[in-house]
């Protein structure tokens, strides 16, 4: 026996029947074994896909050698979707075969290996009927199963063959644990104080409160809310329920409740009127004891809508047209509390799409948002915005959204990574929207650098709503409307005061913002270093809303007060009259 054909005779018969048929050469048998020796591969798979020959070819050679029927290869196989109920889509896949027809107990199989008899006998011993086999190429066998049973989910698959052997070493500290406040309290030692904890915590949440304050004294304990921006005080529970008080809320927050003596962080989440609620908690020692203030995160509270939050159509045009852009840094300016996070959690919000790969690195993360990648800061541990950063570089992201440029390292980097193809957003503290121009220049940003990255910087307020129910209309006298630059002759609202608003006159807050879209024109003054007051100038030209004049516009349309808009921009509005 020549020693090619001794060699032949090691390959599994397929390979064999090929090469009598001058399908298959000599030469292709070193890529024949690699092709083999793939794992959880059949033999028709393993040639396919390593091209060295086609299905039609194989189906061909098997049909000839046992002489079996050959279906047509131009045509779909004529598939019953009732077959479904004899073979079932395990066997199926497993095997490369496909129920055609059953006439008269006579059920007609189509298979892409004829050769392996065991699946005949379970085929046999499954349905109790005969078995008529003809021979088909693996793809039109597959292309009938997917018709069948529909297209193959392999991560379905072995999920649903783990079924239970699927655990988790870490499960109960990666579910989280959220508390239902609706729920009612069973009676124990302990009841009083969870009921009394559940009562402010629910109580702030359905008054629309920002902020909780637990602040004890020598003699007493105080229980502040901060509503609509103003802290007010509500009835406090007696000294002596305090501690068990912060005590249960450390609990709840995961807090070490024996440490006392220096500052901790936590979080919790809550159900109130069957709406998901996040609290951020802080305590911090102070002489009498540790204070306690736990920030309300509602989710709803962010809307996909940017002309919700107070944006004219036109600023929320072009703060989405930025957002969407490919690459670039967008800006949110404005104080502690005026509404900066909300703001871009919307925009992310709007930019969070399977196709897009979205990280952000916060200080903390207030809002946790599904298909958002979101990165703890954690600098004990090494683990700052900078060197977050440079770790989402290696993570092929679309949009990284930075919490705070705090320093020159992290304003270096997002400038790199703005300029390198990725889209940015970040928060800096600055009076107005340009004063981030400066800011970054003084961090030791180049001007040119940053003139060309930069696409939108936005500054925002915010103001308190009038009580649609009780604001009055008044007329303003002609100094303060010419002052203002207000028509005298117009309609103008203060507020009063009635039950709804608590006698304050306000209900709700609304942001006032100043967006200003960085133009060619814009981009070469930035450049070139020119004064903030021309940049000022020249972008009100080109008909963007400053601070001041969207306070005074707000006031215009009855949604705020002028007293109420002056207290955010009248240095703006002074300093431009």
């Amino acid at each position: 026996m020549m020693q090619h054909e001794t060699q032949a005779l090691e390959y599994p018969l397929l390979v064999r029947l090929l090469l009598e048929r001058g399908l298959l050469e000599e030469k292709d048998l070193p890529e024949v074994q690699k092709a083999l020796a793939q794992p959880n591969v059949s033999v028709e798979e393993a040639l396919v896909t390593s091209e060295l020959t086609s299905d039609a070819a194989i189906a061909a050679a098997y049909a000839e050698y046992l002489r079996l029927p050959l279906v047509e290869l131009d045509k779909p196989l004529p598939i019953d979707p009732k077959m479904t109920e004899l073979i079932g889509e395990k066997l199926c896949r497993e095997h490369f075969i496909a129920p055609l027809s059953c006439q008269n107990e006579v059920l007609e199989v189509a298979f892409a290996n004829p050769t392996d008899l065991t699946v005949f006998e379970q085929i046999q011993l499954l349905t109790r009927m005969v078995i008529r086999p003809v021979v088909a190429p693996l793809s039109l066998v597959n292309d009938a199963v997917n018709e069948l049973f529909g297209k193959r989910d392999m991560v379905k698959e072995i999920t649903t063959e783990a079924g239970d052997d699927i655990s988790c070493p870490d499960e109960q500290d990666a579910v989280e644990e959220v508390v239902d406040l609706d729920k009612a309290v069973p009676k124990g030692r302990d009841s009083h104080v969870i009921r009394l904890v559940n009562h402010i915590l629910s109580w702030s949440v359905r008054n629309e409160a920002s902020d909780i304050h637990l602040e004890p004294f020598e003699n007493c304990v105080k229980v502040r809310v901060r509503v609509d921006g103003e802290l007010q005080e509500i009835s406090p529970p007696p000294r002596p329920m305090y501690i068990p008080m912060l005590s249960r809320l450390k609990v709840l927050s995961k807090m070490d409740i024996a440490e006392r003596r220096i500052p901790q962080d936590g979080s919790i989440s809550l159900t109130v009127d069957q709406k998901r609620v996040d609290l951020r908690v802080s305590t911090v020692p102070t002489v009498y004891g540790e204070k306690m203030v736990l920030r309300i995160l509602a989710k709803t509270a962010i809307p996909l809508d940017l002309t919700k939050l107070g944006f004219t159509q036109k600023q929320a045009d072009d703060f989405q047209v930025a957002a969407d852009s490919p690459h670039g840094l967008l800006l949110v300016t404005g104080p502690t509390g005026s509404g900066k996070s909300t703001t871009l959690y919307a925009t992310l919000n709007l930019l969070n799409k399977p196709n897009v790969n979205v990280m952000t690195v916060e200080d903390p993360v207030e809002y946790k948002f599904e298909g958002l990648n979101q990165v703890h800061v954690r600098a004990q541990v090494g683990l700052t915005f900078a060197s977050a950063l440079r770790a989402f570089l290696r993570q092929d992201p679309d949009v990284i959204m930075v919490g705070e440029v705090r320093d020159q390292e992290t304003a270096q980097i997002c400038l790199r990574a703005a300029l390198t193809g990725h889209m940015v957003l970040s928060t800096l503290h600055t009076n107005d929207a340009l004063a981030a121009v400066n800011r970054l220049v003084d961090m030791g940003v180049e001007r040119f650098l940053l003139a060309s990255a930069l696409r939108l910087v936005e500054a925002q307020r915010l103001v308190r709503r009038l009580c649609e129910k009780c604001k009055e209309p008044y007329q303003l006298d002609t100094e303060t409307s010419q002052k203002w630059r207000l028509d005298p002759q117009q309609q103008y609202f203060r507020p009063k005061g009635c039950e709804l608003c608590r006698n304050t006159g306000y209900k709700g807050r609304v942001g006032l913002f100043e967006v200003i879209r960085v133009t060619p024109k814009l981009r070469d003054m930035i450049a070139a270093g020119v004064g903030l007051p021309e940049v000022r100038k020249e972008s009100q030209k080109q008909d963007m809303m400053l601070l001041s004049d969207a306070g005074l516009d707000k006031v215009r349309a009855g949604v705020t007060s002028l007293e109420e808009a002056l207290t955010v921009c009248m240095a703006e509005s002074e300093e431009e009259g």
